[in-house]
């Protein structure tokens, strides 16, 4: 489940109680976006390889969603 804005707030404000500048938390909080982006592109690609997630179904979808229905390569 992606983190919200509310989430990020909340680990700023835990932060600044740990008495980090503003500076250090940009980095932090931008450092955990990447990584909770990293993960979850992790996580995707660990359960198409798993079999778990059917990748022609999403490609399927994907291309349904936006109009072409041809199954060419993108």
């Amino acid at each position: 489940m992606p983190e919200t804005d509310d989430d990020y707030i909340q680990l700023a404000d835990f932060l600044r109680e740990r008495g980090h500048t503003e500076l250090e938390i940009e980095k932090i909080v931008a450092h955990v976006r990447k990584y909770e982006a990293d993960t979850q592109l992790y996580s995707v690609m660990d359960s198409i390889a798993d079999g778990h997630l059917n990748l022609g179904a999403i490609i399927s979808e994907a291309l349904t969603d936006d109009g072409e229905t041809d199954g060419g390569d993108a």
